[in-house]
């Protein structure tokens, strides 16, 4: 009877540690710049960013047009972390469709920033229950005023 118990508890732990899949995820990640230097401290960035969203458009096929990452918190990080990946519930790409795949900068009210510039979004395809890792994205925006400038090491960051 204790082993049957030990067997029941340890299935336990381990189904409530599944990730439930119904597609395949994207992963971005993003590093933002000021004139060219580093910014170490989102809230440097002036406009201060304090969300990265992913941003999904369908391209071809069954997916043309589809936005899965719209109005969806899951696809929105804090802008500090540098990374981000959805769940695995996007919808996989099959023959000639993609995902037009960019990231937004968003600011403290919530809203867009359009006056941070992002790069054009890149097409990747999507497989079910795999990870589509795509490479960093380069944010630009100016350095706030509130955080000295640039250092001696080309840095915009805190006093």
């Amino acid at each position: 009877m204790l082993n049957l118990s030990i067997v029941l508890a340890t299935l336990g732990v381990l189904a409530g540690g599944c990730v439930q899949i119904s597609g395949g995820a994207v992963e971005v990640s993003w590093v933002v710049h000021a004139n060219g230097r580093a910014i170490t401290d989102c809230s440097c960035a002036d406009p201060q960013i304090a969300k990265v969203r992913i941003n999904l458009v369908g391209q071809g096929g069954a997916i043309q047009g589809t936005t899965p990452c719209a109005g969806q918190a899951k696809c929105e990080f804090a802008c500090q972390r540098q990374t981000g990946a959805t769940p695995f519930d996007i919808p996989e790409t099959t023959g000639d469709e993609m995902y037009a795949v960019s990231v937004v900068a968003v600011g403290t009210d919530g809203q867009d920033l359009p006056q941070v510039q992002a790069p054009a979004p890149i097409l990747y395809s999507v497989v079910r229950g795999q990870p589509t890792e795509v490479e960093a994205f380069l944010l630009n925006a100016g350095c706030s005023t509130a955080c000295n400038g640039m250092n001696n090491s080309g840095v915009c960051e805190r006093p």
